[in-house]
């Protein structure tokens, strides 16, 4: 069974505060033992929501509405995730349970999710003909907004 680990942005997160260097030396230890027991598939860390972009979908079978970042506050952000395989909800709990705390001021939070496995192919990277016009048009929101 493949799960997602969440990582919850804070407010540091979001200023575009690195962690110190205990988090990071934690995290890759955390994730180098996830790899030696063949748990981890992938993990990446995001950019803060300032270089994201946020749609709507405020009618049906309409155009999303797009709102360049950065989002008001820190809750509900994500500053990254790790994909995993376990054989089961208990291993995954077990993997997450031993996370080390993302911030270190007891600021931290993630949450685990069993990801919905699906009969069909995954969706191709870069093949969908509207991702084109989607850069486009954050390129030009990020314009308006200089």
């Amino acid at each position: 069974m493949r799960f997602m680990i969440l990582i919850k942005a804070n407010a540091r997160f979001e200023a575009g505060i690195e962690p110190a260097d205990d988090r990071v030396a934690a995290f890759a230890a955390y994730s180098r033992e996830m790899k030696k027991a063949g748990v981890l598939i992938e993990s990446a860390t995001l950019l803060p929501s300032a270089e994201g972009l946020r749609l709507a979908y405020p009618e049906k079978g309409g155009l999303p509405a797009m709102t360049a970042g950065p989002f008001d506050g820190s809750e509900g952000q994500v500053a990254g995730y790790m994909l995993l395989e376990a054989e089961s909800d208990r291993e995954a709990y077990a993997w997450a349970a031993g996370m080390p705390d993302p911030y270190g001021f007891g600021e931290g939070g993630i949450e685990l999710r069993r990801l919905r496995e699906t009969a069909g192919p995954p969706v191709a990277g870069g093949s969908s003909p509207i991702e084109a016009d989607l850069r486009d048009q954050l390129g030009a929101l990020r314009g308006l907004q200089a």
